[in-house]
């Protein structure tokens, strides 16, 4: 695993390239760290769930550099979201849209995906030098607080590595299987880079909408932006 402080603009094509190559990256968002990889990799992806020890069935949010980038990966967005992208990106909005092309549905092993536009100079620079989507899941262990610095995901995956079982000891019941299950999947294996760009602001992650079949929006998660639906 190669920490990389400080990271500039010559680090950042490299880094890109060996996204493209299948690495998976921690990277700071504008909402925490996250860890990452060229979205349409599939082998990449499934790393990732290795590394977070993430259940598979669980979607994989996904950041692009910009909006040209959105709509040529995904499904041109219908008129409700292009109001809420013109207004909230970049920035910690995420919408549902359909994966437009093939190569990103078999990686996502499904039709959409929270895709948004972050407000991280870093995140969208990697996207853009890579010419690709990223993966943009929290970069904690699952089922453990978010880290907003390298320090702290350095210092969760080493606990974590040492004791495995620890993680349970705040688990509640309903969810002690799910843990047991996914969480020694978790720190068999390492992101291959972690960008360290410093402490981060302690930000909620991302609002979450979609828009119904009946074209009304709707809020799936809460989060910074927040928004005055009325149906």
């Amino acid at each position: 695993m190669l920490i990389i402080k400080k990271p500039n603009k010559k680090i950042l094509k490299k880094v890109a390239k060996q996204l493209r190559a299948g690495a998976v990256v921690v990277y700071p968002t504008d909402t925490a760290y996250a860890l990452g990889c060229d979205a349409t990799n599939a082998k990449a992806a499934a790393k990732i769930f290795k590394i977070k020890g993430r259940d598979p069935s669980k979607a994989l949010p996904i950041i692009v550099a910009d909006m040209e980038m959105a709509k040529k990966f995904f499904v041109l967005l219908p008129t409700p979201y292009s109001l809420l992208t013109k207004k909230h990106w970049p920035g910690p909005l995420s919408v549902v849209i359909n994966a437009k092309r093939e190569i990103v549905r078999r990686a996502l092993k499904q039709g959409t995906a929270a895709v948004r536009v972050p407000d991280s100079l870093i995140a969208r620079a990697l996207s853009k030098y890579a010419d690709r989507p990223l993966i943009a899941t929290s970069a904690n262990i699952s089922y453990q607080p978010t880290c907003y610095s390298v320090k702290a995901y350095l210092r969760q995956i080493n606990v974590i590595a040492r004791s495995p079982s620890t993680r349970l000891k705040t688990t509640k019941q309903s969810r002690g299987d799910r843990r047991a299950r996914y969480g020694s999947l978790a720190m068999t294996i390492e992101p291959d880079i972690v960008l360290d760009a410093g402490a981060l602001r302690r930000r909620a992650p991302s609002t979450i909408v979609k828009v119904n079949d009946n074209g009304e929006v709707e809020v799936l998660r809460k989060g910074p932006v927040r928004l005055d639906i009325r149906h």
